[in-house]
Order: C-alpha cells, then sequence, then structure tokens
C-alpha cells in the first residue's frame, strides 16, 4: 500500500497566562525596536542618497533607488504599526483564554482509503507555558 506524507498547517494556541503574556511582549517590543530602527536607517539612507547624488547626471537610478529605499522604509513603518497593535492586543487578553498565536507546518501520511481532506486540515497543538497541553489531529 503507498503512503505519502503531504504538508499540513499546524495551529497552535496558548492558554494566556500572565508568564505567557509577560513574555510574548517583551518579544514584540524586541522586534519593534529592531524595525523602528530599520525604518530610520532607510530614512536615512535616503536622505544620504539625495545629499550624494544631489546634480549627478543619471536621475532615472537615483530616483529608482529612491523609491525602493521609501517603499522599505514605508514597509517597516507598517511592520511597526502591526506590532503595537499586538503588543496592546497582547495586554488586553484575559487570563486562562486561548489565543492562536502562530502557524507551523508539519507533514502528515496518507495512505489509499484515507479522507485526505481530514487529513489535510489543520492540525491543532495547545500550549500552556510553553508545555503542550493538548493536540488535535484528525
Amino acid at each position: 500500500m503507498s503512503v505519502l506524507q503531504i504538508k499540513q498547517n499546524i495551529v497552535v494556541k496558548v492558554i494566556v497566562t500572565e508568564q505567557f503574556k509577560n513574555e510574548y511582549k517583551a518579544e514584540l517590543e524586541r522586534q519593534l525596536s529592531s524595525v523602528e530602527i530599520k525604518a530610520k536607517e532607510f530614512k536615512s539612507s535616503l536622505a544620504r542618497v539625495v545629499i550624494e547624488n544631489a546634480g549627478v547626471g543619471n536621475s532615472s537610478y537615483i530616483e529608482s533607488l529612491k523609491v525602493r529605499i521609501e517603499e522599505e522604509r514605508m514597509l517597516q513603518e507598517a511592520i511597526a504599526s502591526e506590532l503595537r497593535g499586538r503588543i496592546k492586543e497582547v495586554g488586553s487578553l484575559a487570563i486562562d483564554s486561548v489565543y492562536p498565536y502562530t502557524m507551523l507546518e508539519g507533514l502528515v501520511e496518507v495512505k489509499e482509503g484515507d479522507n485526505l481532506m481530514r487529513k489535510a486540515s489543520a492540525a491543532e497543538v495547545v500550549l500552556k507555558d510553553g508545555i503542550v497541553v493538548s493536540i488535535k489531529n484528525d
């Protein structure tokens, strides 16, 4: 009998505790700090490009470079905004509530006679302070 391994999404949920809230908030704040630094670096890079290339003949190249730097800066600012929203959300989570934390990708074996839709549908792992408390698959 043939067996295949196919990709499967795994939903990771956490049971909210003070420890989770504190650790997750700290991680989001580290990410936010990093993203804000990158956005500032892109802003100063843009200013440098403008200053260093004032009066240079190849203006189309300079303009395309400015556009790319500005797009990246805007992307970093959008990520920062999303992170600020998540930080706010984490602060308002109720203790013992279930929070959809992330998605992982895994493999599942299917063989003849299996219900593919059931096998391939998202599995779920529930954590409490990093410890697996339940696994739902199938």
